[in-house]
């Protein structure tokens, strides 16, 4: 077997809520894997790129370089990695994962590994509010306004993003699903009208941003919002009183395709800074489902100061 160290495909830390009552768990690494042109669809085995400090790898010994033959004594080899990550190394915090791993110049070793649960993601502590994220979700790069895909929206502040662990999933009820973070200079009260059009111009911005990435020409008419005052939302938030916002948007996705995403929205005036504090909830799936209970838990777990 002819191994070419090219990474073609990147694997995720492993991390899955497989029921309410399971918590997450992760082994603690992240993987690639490498070319074998003995493989119908070249794909071949695992080479470790990065170990998390604290881990059950980083405990087993595993460092990055190291090579992955098998999982659970199946062979990773000819396999899709993302099918390897998503069906072998992920699952709940407790649950062990059988490795047949490889260090350099040696011999195969096989490593029974026990899922940690994942640590939170919190927000920089220079930050004057607070909130966490669950650990297994993805924190993207914080964006100021203007917002690079939608200048057109009018707000001085702030963006935080964090997706859903099956947001690249289109199999799962969490794709595309994630939740958005504003903390606005402006402290006018916004209002249903409001919502709707910022929401409208943001995924607007975002489909023709995503076109010219992807290579398809979204039809901009097909992107829609639309929100009402959501008088069952929560009393408080960050500390002090809400106002709510529920409803419904039609976007592209990566792919190209029009989906539609339900969108729950607290808002507080923070009177500590004068600030502005938004929270969107974006879901795929409706309410009951699984991810609300941690949308939820993010948004009531705000704080508008430390």
């Amino acid at each position: 077997m002819r191994l070419i160290a090219t990474v073609v495909l990147i694997g995720i830390l492993s991390g899955r809520l497989a029921s309410a009552a399971e918590e997450p768990g992760t082994v603690g690494l992240s993987v690639a894997q490498l070319y074998n042109d003995q493989e119908s669809n070249k794909r071949g085995i695992l080479v470790v790129r990065r170990v998390e400090p604290g881990s059950a790898a980083a405990e087993a010994g595993i460092a990055p370089g190291d090579l992955i033959l098998s999982i659970g004594g199946v062979s990773v080899s000819g396999r899709n990695v993302d099918e390897i990550v998503r069906q072998d190394l992920r699952g709940p915090a407790g649950g062990k994962v059988a490795l047949s791993v490889v260090k350099s110049g040696g011999q195969p070793t096989t490593l029974v590994l026990t899922r940690k649960a994942y640590p939170p993601l919190l927000n920089p502590a220079s930050d004057p509010f607070s909130y966490s994220v669950p650990g297994n979700w993805r924190m993207d790069l914080r964006y100021p306004f203007p917002l690079p895909w939608s200048p057109a929206i009018d707000h001085k502040g702030l963006e935080d993003l964090a997706f859903a662990p099956g947001f690249d999933d289109t199999g799962s009820p969490e794709y595309h699903s994630y939740l958005i973070v504003w903390w606005l200079e402006d402290s006018e009260p916004l209002t249903a009208d409001r919502i709707q059009t910022d929401m409208l111009l943001y995924f607007r911005g975002l489909g023709a941003q995503r076109g010219r990435n992807r290579g398809f020409a979204p039809d901009l008419s097909k992107v829609s919002s639309e929100y009402h005052e959501w008088k069952e939302g929560p009393a408080t938030f960050g500390g002090h009183p809400a106002t709510n916002f529920a409803g419904t948007v039609n976007l592209y996705d990566t792919h190209g395709k029009v989906i539609s995403l339900h969108s729950e929205v607290s808002t507080a005036v923070c009177a500590e800074s004068g600030h502005m504090a938004v929270f969107f909830a974006m879901s795929y799936e409706a309410r009951p489902g699984s991810l609300w209970s941690q949308l939820d838990a993010v948004r009531d777990g705000f704080k508008c100061s430390r």
